[in-house]
């Protein structure tokens, strides 16, 4: 029976038997094997065996899996020898008896963070680590009519929150439609980089479609998830991912928050969507305020 050597992101050595044909590990402990780990996804990596042939599998991971310092793709059988260093997350593991020597070698030639790096993916941490910078975030939107009264200071407000909030994506945008007309009656719109392309800020399809269908569209790789008719034309305006919720304010969609990454994926993860279905009830009702204040003062 093989066994699995394991160096997590606090250096714990563990080995563990490998039973069955199929070995699930990730940070979750409805895997067969757990691994603490915050960079560590929740299932991050199967392990087949075929006879006498072990083949790994990366499960989409956020943070990817390594062999020999080069990442694999996801969804794809990739066979390994025992002893080859697997780096997910920050933690390392391998294959075999003797994989504890060829773990710390591997150490000593190569910084496990930069191997990562080096393949265009800064590493991110469990979502769960930062609930209470979630909840900081909500009451900063809660808060922000009582900041600004201007419909366009309170949308960029709220959009500067979230920027500052989820650092890996690249645009935020608010939509806002007409109630009477369905059409889009105001675009504010906030870049990471000052001087990026304004051209297009958002995908007019999937606003289009969570508009229609009042769900939100979540996308953390175009390029690896199936997005139906919508992949062509993301792949096509070069986003790497895609978030957008509907904003209702009294059982009506008044509007959308989009967010997005171009070129790279992995903006934020699927768990954020709850977050901003959270975030939606009270961006709603600072745009009704300022919306209210401004027939208000108009008239």
């Amino acid at each position: 029976m093989a066994k699995l050597f394991i160096m997590d992101g606090f250096s714990k050595r563990r080995f563990f038997d490998l039973e069955g044909d199929t070995i699930h590990i990730g940070r979750s402990s409805d895997n067969d094997i757990q691994i603490k780990d915050s960079t560590v996804s929740r299932r991050h990596l199967e392990i087949i065996k075929k006879e006498n042939r072990y083949f790994i599998k990366d499960l989409r991971s956020t943070n990817g899996t390594f062999v020999n310092g080069e990442q694999i793709g996801s969804d794809v059988e990739i066979e390994v020898e025992q002893g080859i260093p697997i780096v997910i997350g920050m933690s390392v593991i391998c294959l075999g008896e003797g994989c504890s020597e060829e773990v710390e070698s591997f150490l000593d030639s190569m910084d496990v963070s930069k191997v990562i790096k080096k393949n265009g993916k800064g590493l991110v941490q469990d979502r769960p680590m930062t609930r209470q910078k979630d909840k900081e975030l909500i009451h900063k939107v809660s808060n922000v009519f009582m900041e600004s009264s201007d419909l366009v200071e309170t949308l960029e407000k709220i959009l500067d929150y979230i920027l500052d909030h989820l650092k890996r994506i690249d645009r935020g945008v608010i939509i806002l439609i007409d109630n009477d007309t369905g059409e889009i009656s105001k675009v504010i719109s906030r870049l990471r980089k000052p001087g990026g392309d304004t051209s297009m800020m958002f995908s007019r399809p999937v606003v289009d479609r969570v508009i229609r269908e009042g769900k939100a569209v979540v996308i953390s790789d175009v390029h690896h998830e199936n997005a139906g008719e919508l992949s062509d034309t993301l792949k096509l305006l070069k986003i790497g991912s895609v978030m957008c919720v509907p904003l209702f304010i009294r059982s009506q969609i008044r509007g959308v928050i989009y967010v997005d990454t171009m070129k790279t994926p992995y903006g934020f993860r699927k768990e954020d969507a709850s977050l901003f279905a959270s975030l939606s009830g009270p961006a709603a009702i600072a745009i009704e305020n300022a919306l209210l204040l401004s027939r208000e003062d108009s008239g």
